[in-house]
């Protein structure tokens, strides 16, 4: 396909088209996607990836790609993570997180008083009590209830 107009900008699916998953876990680049990424970057064409994913945070899904060959910066990447992250600060939002262990450092600080409630893919933190703790926040009324993922 020959592209006769130069693109305003490239936004770029993860999986499935820069890399899929192996059985045992680990991350292959797409044939040739390595090369195609490198001279769309080397045009200046500007380019953001996007992915679904919610049980990495953004930095680790940055290493991941970096590790097959991408040279990405992290801030490239929208993730559910990093929208929800800006959503919570451009509101001000002081969130209860229900989250996938590997993300949720990169939300920060929990609240003393939330007003928020975020649940994303907590796999093994769905525990009796963190779901207990979600229903007892949210059926107050006054909460804001945001989902991640799979959730």
């Amino acid at each position: 396909m020959v592209i006769k107009e130069r693109p305003a900008g490239i936004l770029c699916d993860i999986s499935g088209v820069l890399k899929d998953g192996t059985e045992d876990g680990s991350d292959v680049a797409i044939a040739r996607s390595v090369d195609a990424f490198k001279r769309i970057l080397a045009s200046g064409i500007p380019i953001v990836l996007c992915t679904n994913e919610s049980t990495c945070s953004t930095e680790s899904m940055a290493e991941r790609l970096r590790a097959i060959g991408y040279p990405i910066e992290t801030v490239r990447i929208i993730s559910p993570v990093s929208v929800m992250k800006q959503i919570i600060n451009d509101e001000g939002y002081r969130p209860y997180f229900l989250v996938h262990k590997d993300v949720r450092e990169e939300f920060g600080e929990f609240h003393e008083a939330p007003n928020a409630v975020v649940v994303g893919d907590a796999e093994d933190g769905f525990t009796y009590k963190a779901l207990d703790d979600t229903f007892r926040l949210l059926v107050q009324g006054d909460k804001k209830f945001f989902c991640l993922g799979k959730s």
